[in-house]
């Protein structure tokens, strides 16, 4: 999400490694600001820019939109056809390329290897052993993700109709304003996103956005720190 995300180290596991290679293929090629800028992007700056990071797994909707610039072209597609019920939106485009396009088959690749990323990710976290549940007071690290969220909303001008904002959402946002709970990825993407509508002129854009999303981070290792200080404790106590 940040302007200039961290280079990902691609020793250092598959999503990093992901990442790493993706930013190669756009290496020289079209900038975020002007793929987010395009009238057919359906996804975030910052969904775009937090691909690039490895620190989670993208959706397809934003590889997609990355290797229709960065494997294909917008400009060397052909008009769409009727619509497919049957076809995945977010590759769409790699039918729409010329089959001899030299991009077509790189596509095709990179498609297949997202596509087991997605498989060993979601493996690795359906078989990793669930934790005791423990009741931990907010961190201090996650106060601060809640302030500066408060702040953020503030902004709009809605902080007293939020329903109005967040919609059928609104009870999600106020769980994480009470601290119950912090956002998924996907989540802080939308509820930023639906901030950032409703504000006219923010000249700080990226510096925000980063700095929140880095107060969410840490909110998150806080909390996994205080729960594991909190099981040990409980073990303490039983044995």
């Amino acid at each position: 999400m940040p302007a200039r995300p961290r280079v990902p180290d691609p020793a250092d596991g598959r999503l990093q490694k992901f990442a790493y290679d993706l930013r190669l293929l756009g290496a020289d090629k079209a900038s975020i600001g002007r793929i987010a800028r395009h009238p057919e992007t359906t996804v975030s700056r910052a969904a775009l820019y937090a691909a690039l990071s490895g620190t989670r797994l993208p959706t397809r909707a934003t590889v997609g939109t990355l290797l229709r610039w960065w494997a294909g072209s917008p400009g060397d597609e052909r008009p769409a056809e009727p619509e497919n019920l049957y076809e995945e939106p977010w590759w769409a485009w790699i039918d729409r390329l010329h089959p001899e396009h030299e991009g077509r088959q790189l596509a095709v690749e990179w498609r297949a290897r997202y596509e087991r990323l997605v498989r060993d990710v979601l493996f690795d976290r359906d078989y990793r052993p669930k934790a005791p549940r423990v009741t931990i007071v907010v961190p201090p690290e996650q106060q601060r993700f809640i302030d500066e969220l408060n702040v953020l909303i503030s902004e709009t001008g809605l902080q007293d109709d939020q329903w109005l904002l967040f919609g059928t959402r609104v009870l999600r946002v106020e769980r994480y304003l009470a601290g119950e709970a912090i956002p998924t990825d996907a989540m802080f993407e939308w509820v930023v996103d639906r901030c950032l509508s409703f504000i006219p002129v923010m000249d700080d854009y990226m510096e925000r956005l980063d700095r929140l999303e880095l107060f969410m981070q840490l909110a998150r290792t806080a909390r996994a720190r205080d729960r594991r200080i909190a099981r040990a404790r409980r073990t303490e106590q039983e044995t």
